[in-house]
């Protein structure tokens, strides 16, 4: 099994509904891509200083599920049309559970 953890911080001028619109795009991928185990998702709840914006967990059965995700229609689209336009930073890893 494999998880994927990616991390985003949003540009200062994101609009406003940004983390909605993630929200909603993350739900339409959780539906249509098959290879996803399991997928968790949220807004930063602002406990900490500094901490990132936005966080996405999925678990993978294989490494080729994974890049199956990654290069998926809907997850593409998501990338050009939700996430780029409002993301400043993103880090992301990828590790064996």
């Amino acid at each position: 099994m494999l998880r994927h953890i990616a991390l985003f911080k949003l540009r200062a001028d994101a609009p406003a509904g940004s983390i909605q619109s993630l929200e909603e795009g993350l739900s339409l991928i959780a539906q249509t891509i098959k290879e996803i185990v399991s997928y968790d998702y949220g807004a930063n709840l602002g406990l900490r200083q500094g901490n990132f914006d936005f966080a996405v967990v999925a678990d993978f059965a294989t490494p080729e599920d994974f890049e199956t995700y990654v290069n998926h229609p809907d997850h593409q689209a998501f990338l050009k049309d939700r996430l780029t336009p409002v993301l400043d930073e993103r880090v992301s890893i990828q590790f064996e559970l």
